[in-house]
Parts: structure tokens; sequence; C-alpha cells
């Protein structure tokens, strides 16, 4: 079966690794790679799997929910797995609303534009799967305890 996969942050260090192992380990599904190249991302880490027949890279903010809808509709995505992220503590204390945006903004695009999208089809969520990867620190710091 040719599955269409989006993988967001793919050109992240988790991201990139995703990316090469989805490439690798199932040429029969098509690999879409979709990030916006912020201070994260770097394309040279995905060099090794430039040009395969089942690779495409798309840049693009996930927080542009019309942008991403399309995609979905062009590519007909079966399945989306969700990394990208601003991730640095530092840059979050820093900058605390490009954080929201991106973190949680950008998650309800995908989220949204995947619930239209695939409701829009004969067979609706049958088959369709969207995974959110996210850190610990989503939970705050543990207590110590003996």
């Amino acid at each position: 079966m040719r599955l269409n996969i989006v993988i967001t942050g793919g050109a992240g260090f988790i991201g990139s690794h995703v990316v090469r192992l989805f490439v690798n380990k199932y040429p029969e599904y098509n690999i879409i790679n979709l990030d916006k190249l912020t201070y994260a991302g770097n394309l040279a880490n995905l060099k090794d799997i430039e040009g395969r027949p089942n690779y495409k890279f798309v840049k693009m903010d996930i927080c542009d929910f019309e942008a991403f809808y399309k995609l979905m509709q062009d590519e007909k995505i079966d399945g989306i797995i969700h990394l990208a992220a601003e991730s640095h503590v530092d840059r979050s204390i820093k900058d605390p609303f490009t954080f929201a945006r991106t973190n949680v903004m950008g998650t309800l695009s995908l989220l949204q534009a995947a619930k239209l999208y695939w409701e829009s089809l004969p067979e609706r969520y049958e088959g369709k799967r969207f995974y959110h990867i996210s850190t610990d620190e989503v939970y705050g710091a543990l207590e110590m305890t003996n």
C-alpha cells in the first residue's frame, strides 16, 4: 500500500533521523518532510536521501493553515508525524509568544487541517493517523524522591 506521510520538523536533529528511517525502511511510502528551516533545521542532515523517489522536502510554516490544508489535499495525506516545535528553554523564556505560536497554534493548525481533510473523504478517518512527538519538559520539573 502506498501511503503518503508528512513528517513535520524533519530537518531538525530528531526529525531528520525519523525522516531517514521512514525513507529507507518504507520505500513504498511517499515521505514529505515539512520544515520551516529556522535555527534548528538543517537540510544537510538529509543529503544522503536527496533525490530518492519516495522523498520530498516542502518548506512551510506549520502555522499556515491554508497552505497545510492545500498540501493535505494535493498530496492526499494518510498520516502525519508531528515533530516540529520550538524546543530551546532559554528561547522560550526570552520569547514565549513565538513558542506558543509554534507549539500550540501550529499543532492546532495541523490537527484542524487533518480533521477537515480526512472528514471530507468517503472513508473518513479509516487508516489515517496523527502522531504528536513532544518532550518530557511539557510536564515541568519532577520532585526528587527517596
